[in-house]
């Protein structure tokens, strides 16, 4: 959650939408390694792969 924080901060939405929008782009910029960084849990890296994500 504080990723998505940090890369929003700045920004301010006149409508719900615009900001998730803006966290849907956000969550498809995680990569594998990024994911991994700020959790370590392998579990979820493993999730991540059979979902193709």
């Amino acid at each position: 959650m504080g990723y998505l924080k940090e890369q929003l901060k700045w920004l301010r939405f006149a409508q719900i939408e615009e900001l998730r929008k803006s966290v849907r782009k956000e969550l498809k910029k995680l990569t594998k390694e990024i994911i991994a960084s700020l959790t370590g849990w392998e579990f979820i890296l493993n999730a991540l792969s059979v979902a193709e994500l």
